[in-house]
């Protein structure tokens, strides 16, 4: 017998054989469904019969995964768990208070933090639970229920919106400009003390190659993992500084830093909203993407005169 496209499995085979699969044990998968040995061996047998392939290999009270076990599991897995997620968060009211947001760190330490309070004062019934993350890829559907990253909008199934339209901007310490004058020519900023961030495809080279292809610069002192860590550096007067502009604003608002050149280079990437397809509905959801696009659309251009 071949196995029938446009046809889905029965549910219970599909949940017997992950179960078992997971734990590599009938036994156990029989506790957990409470059901008997007798019926996840069935119920694995149905599935077998449907697929026309044998996913376990009995070895006495063992099993083994086949091949094709294998490879059906982790999809089995996933399914299984997005549907119990996206369940919980239709249906279940106690758990809609609770939002769980994944954002980019130094989005979340210079951006997003500071406008919190904001945000609890207009929503006080919203629970917030933040994961910061440095990494610029989605996180497993399910997770989490947004997502603010940095990164192109080019991720495979996700709908990204975009949030910022980034430029790059020099800052550095009030004190270190009484010694390092704000827009120096090229030739001379290019010897000043600069600070730099890696992870980024664009950096200091281009900054300068797009005033002057021909202008050459001195390399950062100091290079940093993260955005926030290099701010830090900045505030201390480390050296000179390029990075985006939503991340520092409040600082040169406050006067903490400084623009150091009038240049802003616009940026390749950008911070961008991502939210599961099934959760885009919920009221908590949509709350706290309107009060972002909000807050965002309050924002302005650096201005020169913040120096």
């Amino acid at each position: 017998m071949q196995y029938k496209t446009n046809r889905l499995p029965p549910l219970n085979a599909l949940l017997a054989f992950e179960t078992a699969a997971r734990y590599q044990s009938l036994t156990r998968a029989a506790a957990e469904l409470c059901v008997t040995q007798g019926a996840i061996s069935q119920r694995v047998k149905q599935l077998e019969d449907f697929l026309n392939v044998k996913l376990f290999i009995r070895r006495g009270s063992r099993i083994e995964l086949t091949d094709e076990a294998r490879s059906y599991l982790p999809l089995l897995s996933w399914l299984f768990e997005s549907l119990k997620k996206g369940t919980d968060d239709l249906f279940q009211g106690e758990k809609q208070s609770q939002l769980t947001l994944r954002v980019a760190h130094s989005f979340a330490e210079h951006w997003l933090i500071p406008r919190l309070s904001r945000f609890r004062q207009a929503h006080p019934g919203i629970q917030l639970r933040i994961l910061a993350t440095s990494h610029a890829m989605p996180d497993e559907p399910g997770e989490v229920d947004l997502e603010i990253i940095n990164g192109y909008g080019n991720w495979p199934d996700r709908e990204a919106e975009q949030l910022t339209d980034d430029n790059w901007v020099v800052v550095a310490s009030p004190e270190l400009l009484i010694r390092y004058p704000a827009d120096a020519p090229l030739h001379l900023l290019s010897s000043y003390p600069k600070l730099g961030c890696y992870g980024y495809r664009e950096g200091w080279r281009d900054w300068f190659r797009q005033q002057d292809p021909l202008q050459g610069y001195g390399m950062p002192l100091m290079e940093f993992s993260t955005s926030s860590l290099a701010i830090a550096a900045a505030l201390q007067g480390l050296g000179l500084l390029l990075v985006r502009y939503p991340l520092v604003r409040q600082l040169l608002e406050r006067r903490e830093l400084g623009l150091a050149h009038s240049y802003q280079m616009p940026s390749q990437s950008n911070h961008y909203l991502l939210i599961p397809p099934h959760k885009r509905s919920l009221e908590k959801i949509r709350v706290f993407r309107q009060w972002l696009l909000q807050e965002l659309a309050q924002e302005s251009a650096p201005q020169k005169e913040i120096i």
